[in-house]
This record gives structure tokens, sequence and C-alpha cells, in this order.
């Protein structure tokens, strides 16, 4: 995914591009990966020529927004609030007050639509 979300497209080869010559793995490998990604729905690929071209479904942000709803979905609600707690707990001081802002936004949001 990192190289999908670094280059933007990619085909098979672009991805072994980027990994180091002593360290790049097969074509039938990364080839392997990137279907895996496509049946899981994180990428769309699209045939250019004789080459697929895979592009990320998501963003890094959304796919890990994702991922944090669906962990935190089945938790109780005071497990939920610790994780989110110590999460925030790790953020630089203006993370912490670009969160504020947003939550400001959202509850102004959200009491405009009651």
């Amino acid at each position: 995914m990192a190289a999908i979300w670094k280059l933007g497209e990619a085909t098979v080869d672009d991805v072994r591009e980027l990994q180091r010559p002593g360290q790049r793995s097969a074509y039938n490998t990364v080839q392997t990966v990137m279907n895996r990604l496509l049946d899981r729905g994180l990428l769309t690929r699209q045939r250019r020529g004789k080459a697929f071209v895979y592009r990320a479904r998501y963003d890094e942000s959304q796919l890990i927004a994702m991922a944090m709803r669906e962990q935190l979905a089945g938790a109780a609600p005071d497990t939920r609030r610790a994780a989110l707690l110590s999460l925030v707990g790790e953020l630089a001081p203006d993370e912490v007050d670009e969160l504020a802002r947003q939550a400001n936004r959202i509850r102004r949001a959200r009491g405009k639509a009651d």
C-alpha cells in the first residue's frame, strides 16, 4: 500500500522498482500481494496495454480511520473512550489543538442538525 500511495498509481514493475535491488521481490510475489489487496477492496485496477495499473481505493488516513472504527465498534464505551484518550495523549500540542478545533466544528454541526 505504501508504494501505491507514494506513486499514486503503479504497475507490478513500478512497485518492484521501489524495492531495494538486493531485496527486490519476484514479480509473481508482488503481483499476488497486489491482487490480494484488490480482492480485499483496497486497490482498483485498470488494464493499460499489457499491464494492469493499480490505484489505492482509499488514502492512508481513510484506511487507518476505517480500521480504527472497525476495532472500536465492538468495544465497550469505557474501553473505546480509554483507547481514544490514549491516542490523543500521544499527539503533539499543535495536533491536539487541531483535534479540538475539529471536535468543536462537529459539535456545532450536530447542534444545528437537531
